[in-house]
């Protein structure tokens, strides 16, 4: 029973909100607007890299200076900003391999094609990926590079063991 007259009561609400003047959603949308157009305002000019918290994860594990964090963010986002458009192919290549595979009698070849075109941008990426974690590298101490090989394996790093009932 309750919840048939919470049901009704937030109907009730919601039809009154539709139901308002075109002048109040003019000014809702005016102030939604002003709020993101001082939102970029205000963050446009944010550029340069953000602090390193050099007390946890990676960073605090290898005991890095400021300067080396620094150079390591700087690195990782030209990766990031390089990678944008062979990342942006990848999506659109599919997008369009997903669409032609949904074609009853669209042609193998041009499929063939097509994924050829996906795996070669991917692996593209993937060159671009490890020259950017060797540019990372470059960085660091080699007793940095031995703790990274002693401490930290990808493997490990994505998927850390979980202990269940006593076992690993």
């Amino acid at each position: 029973m309750e919840t048939t007259g919470r049901r009704q009561e937030e109907t009730t609400m919601l039809c009154r909100i539709l139901a308002m003047p075109v002048k109040h959603w003019l000014l809702i949308l005016a102030l939604i607007v002003l709020f993101l157009a001082l939102y970029v305002v205000v963050y446009a000019g944010e550029t340069g890299v953000l602090p390193c918290d050099l007390q946890s994860g990676l960073a605090g594990v290898l005991n890095l200076s400021q300067q080396q964090c620094e150079d390591i963010q700087r690195a990782a986002d030209r990766f990031f900003n390089d990678a944008a458009d062979i990342r942006n192919k990848i999506v659109e290549k599919r997008v369009e391999l997903k669409n032609l595979s949904k074609i009853p009698k669209a042609d193998p070849n041009v499929l063939d094609k097509k994924g050829l075109e996906l795996r070669a941008l991917e692996q593209e990426l993937s060159r671009k990926a490890r020259q950017a974690e060797l540019n990372q590298k470059r960085h660091l101490t080699p007793q940095q590079l031995n703790k990274i090989n002693d401490t930290v394996s990808t493997e490990n790093f994505l998927r850390p063991e979980r202990k269940e009932n006593g076992t690993k």
